[in-house]
């Protein structure tokens, strides 16, 4: 089993069968899923926040994997959709912080504008 796919498994036990389902052949399927997830998750009341620190602990780990795929797989299929609804605007303070949040401020311009993310800094972490 890979790494990446391994340490998906053991941080996030309830995904297995998505985590190992055949259609999840590479780690950018993974987030394209993941991210999925994540959306409606966020939809919840009350969220489930404990998931969802998870899976944003499982993109910084992948953001620091040495393989180019999983960090462009969490940056491409994860962090540059944080912000594209407001239910995932204001779960961000709860899973994360500020500084993670500044960290990924070049991919979240890419979907987004400089003033959108200015936007969502000043509402999410008042």
């Amino acid at each position: 089993m890979s790494t990446w796919r391994r340490e998906a498994s053991e941080r996030l036990p309830e995904l297995q069968p998505l985590i190992t389902s055949k259609l999840v052949n590479s780690p950018m399927m993974l987030w394209i899923e993941l991210n999925q997830v994540f959306e409606r998750q966020c939809a919840i009341e009350p969220p489930p926040l404990e998931l969802l620190k998870r899976v944003w602990g499982y993109c910084e780990w992948c953001l620091a994997h040495d393989s180019d795929d999983v960090r462009t797989a969490a940056a491409l299929g994860f962090c540059e959709h944080l912000i594209d609804t407001p239910k995932r605007t204001e779960i961000l303070p709860k899973i994360m912080t500020r500084s993670d949040f500044l960290d990924l401020r070049n991919l979240l311009e890419y979907h987004n504008t400089s003033d959108e993310v200015d936007a969502c800094l000043k509402t999410a972490w008042r």
